[in-house]
């Protein structure tokens, strides 16, 4: 590079060479940042440039442009919205413009303007984390300016590479995401100090070494052998004392059409786990005031779940389905100390037994067919050092059985298909509506992880053990969702009142939001009335006639007559499955109920006698 001898006449002299150092920056940048990068001198003439910039290096850019008004005012100048900025509405430009955002930086000497460097998009993604990272971008662009404008002063190309080096390794140690560099053959030329965390080794142990030393199965050295790029890769590499998990996004660095290396984006599998939850599960952890009613039964049960919230210990919540057990589980995480962690959800009894094992401990590349490329972590390593809720845990097969209790007692894991183990850190809640003890006689489920997940037990309440909190609650499902409907809510009538107090509710809590649901769109009145109400209420309230009938016409026991009107029903309905279940709802009573009265009065053989 020849010398600027005259800085104060002439703004900025640049040869081939400095060209040459432009564009390596902008590469450097646009591969950290994932930005487009160009380059404009003071005359506004493109130097450098990536992506869709790269082959119009030499043209003018338009002298109404915010490229020009950063130069010109020697301020930074950032384009979120092209339709409304000021200066983009004068530019020439405008009508062929397909960027959504640019963030402009002007490059001077003193009073001397060299031009300007800028990020520029072209997706709604990158015009969102301008939006969001605004600050650290300009940060970013910063140091680069000072580094060009740096480059700019020296003559002596050793001297500029040198202080590009150290510079470029001080701007890739401020970005918290690990950076690794290999040149062509695979020699370590640059690892910032959250890859070496991540990789778990010193700087010394790998800068400067060849990465197949290291890790001999590490995929960028293909990147830098073949020059293809591969975007969120999981990789398991196996070094001489560590094996580590990362994810991985990889391009290969490129200089005058030839392959000079390979620069990798790296991610513990931990920290990943941490932001996609993050990202994606926005399911809301709750306070324990959350969870409505006042009866004692669920006054109790608030008070044993704030009361095992601060501890680690395991919880299983018991009780009929649709009774809030997973409010209690998130409302329990929501005070434990783990609140600001993952809180990790997965219904047993939803996921088909042979893809239950993979759903929990995850599977490694290969491990089945359709399996996908580089595997996938399980909802442990999902829920590391936060809470993993099992629901419906009572379903869980035999053999699964016995690799979860393995994992809760040794806090580690195996993926499907995997050879080495997983440490975890998760508390566990789990769920059931099914009797553990009746399957523990019965030898469905083991005595050793029942008494491993039974540490603390909360017994949530069926609704018909709530009679205090059924009106209100029936009211405020009402009000919520007149109001998503836009509509004014109606009252109860008396008569509907107690049709709903004396209803079993089977159904429990999500049958009354449900009911409250129906009811709105059956009542067209300010009041609620029984003919409103879904067709099991009514014929609950004709069987409620039946019985004081009964009672009235002879002096039976309520056994008696309980007994005869499941016979009854029973001679009407059949003796079918899908019959019971029909009678069940028109005795407003559960299945699991009337199963147990039909076995209690002997008419389990019914069928056979008819």
């Amino acid at each position: 590079m020849e010398k600027c001898r005259e800085m104060t006449s002439v703004p900025m002299c640049i040869d081939n060479s400095f060209d040459e150092f432009l564009q390596q920056i902008a590469d450097a940048v646009s591969t950290v940042l994932r930005f487009d990068v160009t380059v404009a001198n003071h005359r506004l003439v493109r130097v450098a440039g990536t992506g869709k910039y790269a082959n119009l290096v030499g043209q003018h850019l338009p002298a109404s442009c915010s490229f020009a008004e950063a130069t010109r005012k020697k301020r930074p100048y950032v384009v979120t919205d092209k339709d409304s900025d000021p200066v983009c509405e004068g530019c020439d430009g405008k009508a062929g413009c397909q960027e959504t955002c640019h963030m402009c930086y002007p490059l001077s000497v003193g009073d001397i303007s060299l031009g300007v460097i800028a990020l520029v998009g072209f997706t709604q993604d990158q015009k969102r984390r301008i939006q969001q990272h605004a600050n650290e971008y300009m940060d970013f662009l910063h140091q680069m300016a000072r580094l060009v404008e740096k480059a700019a002063e020296s003559d002596i190309a050793t001297q500029r590479l040198r202080k590009t080096h150290k510079q470029l390794q001080g701007i890739v140690e401020s970005v918290g995401e690990g950076i690794i560099a290999i040149d062509e053959a695979g020699n370590v030329v640059c690892c910032n100090q959250a890859a070496l965390k991540t990789l778990k080794l010193e700087h010394a142990d790998i800068v400067g070494e060849n990465i197949k030393q290291i890790f001999p199965s590490a995929p960028i050295f293909q990147i830098a052998a073949t020059g293809t790029q591969y975007q969120h890769l999981e990789v398991l590499l196996r070094g001489r004392e560590e094996t580590v998990r990362l994810m991985s996004t990889a391009s290969p660095l490129v200089s005058e059409g030839q392959i000079i290396g390979a620069v990798a984006l790296i991610r513990s599998m931990e920290d990943v786990a941490k932001v996609a939850y993050r990202m994606t599960n926005r399911q809301p952890t709750a306070p324990i005031e959350d969870i409505l009613g006042d009866s004692p039964a669920i006054r109790y049960a608030k008070q044993m779940a704030l009361r095992t919230a601060m501890s680690p210990s395991f919880v299983l919540l018991r009780g009929e389905s649709g009774t809030g057990k997973e409010l209690f589980a998130r409302a329990i995480h929501y005070h434990s100390p783990r609140r600001h962690l993952p809180f990790v959800a997965v219904n047993c009894a939803a996921v088909p037994e042979e893809l239950l094992e993979s759903e929990l401990f995850g599977y490694e590349d290969g491990a089945f067919t359709g399996a996908r490329r580089g595997g996938k972590p399980g909802k442990f390593e999902m829920a590391d050092e936060g809470t993993l809720f099992l629901d419906e845990i009572g379903d869980c097969s035999l053999r699964l059985q016995a690799k979860l209790l393995r994992a809760l007692d040794s806090g580690e894991i195996q993926r499907v298909g995997g050879t080495h183990t997983i440490k975890t850190n998760v508390r566990i809640v789990s769920a059931t509506n099914r009797n553990l003890e009746r399957m523990v006689e019965d030898g469905e489920f083991r005595e050793d992880l029942y008494f491993r997940l039974n540490v603390i037990p909360i017994w949530v309440p069926p609704l018909r053990e709530r009679q205090e909190d059924i009106v209100p609650l029936f009211n405020y499902f009402l009000h919520k969702y007149s109001a998503a409907m836009d509509c004014a809510a109606p009252s109860l009538s008396e008569e509907a009142t107690e049709i709903l107090l004396h209803y079993q509710w089977p159904g429990n809590v999500r049958e009354l939001q449900n009911t409250a649901q129906y009811v709105l769109h059956t009542c067209v009145d300010e009041v609620i009335r029984p003919r409103h109400l879904p067709a099991r209420f009514q014929q609950t309230c004709a069987v409620g006639t039946a019985i004081m009938s009964y009672a009235e016409s002879e002096p039976a026991s309520v056994e008696s007559l309980e007994r005869k009107l499941i016979e009854e029903g029973l001679h009407r309905l059949g003796d079918v499955p899908k019959a019971k279940d029909i009678l069940a709802e028109q005795l407003g009573m559960s299945r699991a109920t009337l199963y147990r009265k039909i076995k209690k009065y002997g008419l389990d053989n019914h069928s056979a006698h008819t």
